[in-house]
């Protein structure tokens, strides 16, 4: 069994979101959306620096943050089509089990909040302070 098809059990035995291989080690979280990629780049713009992640569902959103990240491979267990084509773009070696047009939110009524705040954005950077601010502003709207 790979790295990979191991990693892929580890999500799924445990319920995790994601799982990633790092030099230093190896990460996972149960958290969802893209909490488990954010919060460690927020911290260090280093962490997934040639590493090789697996996630149950990337979009465009995540797609940006691995980019930002420097990750060496990806496997989406779920992959949208957005994310395909940066990750094509910005030559990331990745995988998938099943590619969908885009990546729906938790009701299935639309598409991610996520993957729609960056859905006209081709820059990593001004994604990834798109993405900060909208999760900025989701967290104020639920303190009031």
């Amino acid at each position: 069994m790979d790295l990979i098809e191991q990693a892929k059990l580890k999500i799924l035995e445990s319920d995790l979101s994601c799982f990633a291989y790092l030099k230093i080690g190896n990460y996972s979280s149960k958290f969802t959306g893209i909490r488990p990629l954010l919060q460690p780049l927020n911290a260090d713009i280093t962490f997934f620096e040639d590493a090789v992640v697996i996630d149950k569902v990337i979009g465009k959103s995540a797609a940006f943050l691995l980019i930002l990240g420097k990750v060496k491979k990806v496997h989406a267990m779920i992959l949208s089509e957005h994310a395909k084509n940066l990750l094509d773009k910005h030559k990331i070696e990745y995988s998938y089990d099943q590619l969908v047009p885009y990546i729906e939110n938790n009701i299935k009524t639309d598409m991610c909040l996520m993957e729609k705040t960056v859905l006209n954005i081709e820059d990593v950077h001004e994604a990834f302070l798109a993405l900060n601010q909208k999760v900025n502003d989701l967290m104020k709207q639920r303190d009031l």
